[in-house]
């Protein structure tokens, strides 16, 4: 069986442009199998296939080592910038999530860096990304 999840598309309009988040539940089931970063139960751990898109394309970030069944936000900006919330994904009984991120045409290409943050992110995970013509 695989993965499902919910999504509601959001947009967030950055100095560098827009880019489409996502609100995603967590999957249900473990059966598709993926690319999930290595984590331990107490440091999250964010890993972001592929690693690089074309405006108009999509990521996914695939989160693990949060708590179980907690809503996890999501940012995503420039490197050495503020980034933006894109969206939020809520984890499963053994705190992984997986959500896709479309990439807006009108953001500027270069590399970018993708957030999974808990309480004010305290709690948070981290994984770069490029953006390609």
């Amino acid at each position: 069986m695989r993965k499902r999840w919910v999504v509601a598309a959001v947009a967030v309009a950055g100095a560098t442009g827009v880019v489409a988040g996502a609100s995603a539940a967590a999957p249900r089931d473990d059966g598709g199998g993926g690319a999930v970063a290595t984590a331990t139960a107490s440091q999250p751990a964010l890993t972001v296939r592929p690693r690089a898109a074309r405006r108009g394309g999509r990521v996914v970030l695939y989160g693990r080592g949060f708590k179980p069944l907690v809503r996890v936000t999501l940012l995503a900006g420039p490197a050495a910038s503020e980034a933006a919330r894109i969206g939020s994904a809520r984890t499963d009984e053994a705190g992984e999530f997986v959500a896709p991120v479309a990439i807006e045409r009108q953001v500027r290409p270069g590399r970018y860096v993708a957030l999974a943050c808990r309480h004010d992110c305290r709690v948070k995970a981290s994984a770069a990304f490029r953006v390609l013509e």
